[in-house]
């Protein structure tokens, strides 16, 4: 999607322009007053690559990674000071850009889904029908994306399936929130069953990361999963998998701009150069090494605060022999040595003596200890990391949304929990994900293998005979692949119901079943009196 989000970017101000501006100010619902606008076929294909450009951000606000993996306690409070109360959740909803911001930038997509997919419903004999559905697939895949993402935020939120016609006729505007399940019966599903039938299979180099039917079928597995239709997303998956993708042999290539065509990825929102729009992770630190040297490509926040990865997550990656850390026989207290005999995961996600960096001059050198700034946990964040900065050196990162690995811990975690458990299905597809760090462990045995340790013993694969065994697994292998991706933890431990019983222990806080569901905007609670505060949020 490269080339294609540029003229989408056009075509969304084109059509968020005008009269409605006002509105969409005060209230993402309103209708676009476009009225020479689906007159022409290429307008189909506008109005479909215009719905893309919202997801290019996907919180109103900068800090997406202020909420990452959602009070999970991967990230240390200690870290980025403005992020503190998101982990501590004692965040305030009336002050809150983060809570605002999600919600504002979702509904703002789905209006813009609602209004583009009527325009080209309504092209009638402008486009033949198939070219239609197409365009259709793509916007209404779109728009089940924003309502899922709602859902696993909010929880009940208001469904809007057609646009405003009269912004300032309160029955059309003030909507009450309507329960998820509903949400996810009449719309998301219907939704991502159309885009799987008439996405395309692919599209061609210039628009690499549209949707496809690919794409489709791994949200309709997501999807099934939370519903706990197990066998809809076991076959959802199993669709998947019958399409061209593959993982990379090195666990940390993937998220990099010199690999955003993986066959890895099967759902990713693109950022192309010369767009100016800001990052919404800022993981590890700058560090100038002087003018002859340059720059680390490490990402910051403005603020000059950084994230850091706490103490638990750095803890959380297995030693190479699969037993937990610090318990394992190859623990060390000296966090500088703590790299050594890790699951090769932990060189992908973190900056150690294993790494060579690529400077801001072009420069190519070892990782060196005394370039480290988080002395807190003793490791700053390689995974994903940008350069915040001079125009003149900003690498921008496209957002996998979804990627294989993330199929195959979907599907296990279906066969663990359905009518009759499958276990080894379940342990074959964790082993396709866990397999790809042990080959690579093994093919890079001097940097990974302790001398004299059989191959057999390196991250050996799961014994998995019961649901807590299979979750375990799934958590672990989620945690250290998807880390600095989207909020995905959060995804994951709320649809087990463990967020509350991992949140205290790993941040310190007091839980309050109030934080399950994130609540909704005081702004919105104030635009829309049908709207009435959940959760125990208002009390």
């Amino acid at each position: 999607m490269k080339r294609s989000i540029i003229g989408a970017l056009a075509l969304s101000a084109l059509l968020m322009s005008g009269c409605m501006d006002d509105f969409l100010d005060r209230n993402p619902y309103g209708s676009i007053d476009e009225t020479t606008f689906f007159t022409e076929p290429e307008h189909a294909d506008l109005a479909a690559m215009a719905c893309y450009a919202k997801l290019q951000k996907l919180n109103a606000h900068w800090g997406d990674a202020q909420l990452e993996l959602g009070m999970t306690g991967d990230f240390s409070p200690k870290g980025f000071k403005d992020a503190s109360a998101f982990y501590l959740g004692t965040f305030n909803p009336s002050e809150s850009n983060v809570v605002s911001g999600i919600w504002k930038r979702a509904y703002e997509g789905i209006a813009l889904c609602n209004k583009n997919i009527e325009g080209v419903t309504g092209m009638g004999d402008i486009i033949d029908a198939g070219t239609r559905d197409k365009y259709l697939a793509e916007m209404r895949f779109i728009r089940a994306f924003w309502y899922f993402r709602l859902i696993q935020f909010y929880g009940d939120v208001p469904l809007r399936s057609a646009s405003v016609e009269d912004p300032m006729n309160t029955e059309q505007v003030q909507v009450p929130a309507t329960p998820k399940e509903t949400i996810l019966k009449e719309l998301i599903l219907p939704d991502l069953k159309f885009a799987s039938e008439k996405l395309p299979e692919a599209w061609d180099d210039a628009y690499a990361h549209r949707a496809t039917k690919g794409a489709a079928f791994a949200y309709l597995c997501e999807v099934n999963l939370y519903m706990q239709n197990y066998d809809d997303a076991i076959r959802a998956g199993e669709e998947v998998e019958k399409r061209n993708y593959a993982l990379e042999d090195d666990p940390g290539c993937v998220l990099r701009v010199d690999k955003e065509d993986s066959k890895e990825i099967i759902f990713s929102i693109g950022i192309a150069s010369g767009i100016s729009t800001y990052r919404e992770f800022y993981f590890g630190t700058i560090e100038d090494l002087g003018k002859e040297d340059g720059r680390i490509m490490r990402g910051d926040s403005y603020s000059g605060d950084y994230f850091y990865p706490s103490e638990d997550f750095v803890d959380c990656f297995q030693t190479i022999d699969g037993k937990d850390y610090p318990a394992s026989s190859y623990y060390t207290p000296v966090k500088a040595d703590q790299w050594k005999n890790r699951d090769p995961r932990f060189d992908a996600t973190f900056f150690t003596p294993l790494d060579v960096v690529t400077t801001t001059t072009n420069k190519t050198l070892s990782w060196q200890q005394e370039w480290l700034v988080n002395t807190e946990t003793g490791y700053d964040i390689q995974k994903r990391g940008v350069y915040y900065g001079e125009d003149t050196w900003n690498m921008r990162v496209d957002m996998h949304m979804m990627r294989l690995p993330r199929v195959y811990l979907h599907m296990a975690e279906a066969y663990a929990l359905k009518a009759n458990p499958d276990f080894g299905k379940c342990s074959e597809y964790i082993e396709k994900v866990r397999g790809r760090a042990r080959n690579f462990a093994l093919a890079n045995k001097a940097a990974y293998v302790p001398a004299g340790m059989a191959d057999e013993e390196v991250l050996p694969p799961y014994t998995i005979n019961s649901v807590a065994a299979a979750r375990q697994a799934i958590d672990y292998e989620s945690r250290v692949e998807f880390f600095s991706e989207d909020c995905i933890r959060y995804y994951d431990l709320k649809r087990w119901g463990t967020l509350k019983e991992v949140w205290p222990k790993v941040v310190g806080g007091n839980w309050e079943d109030k934080l399950i569901d994130l609540p909704y905007p005081a702004n919105e609670l104030s635009a829309n009196p049908s709207l009435t505060q959940h959760g125990g949020w208002g009390n």
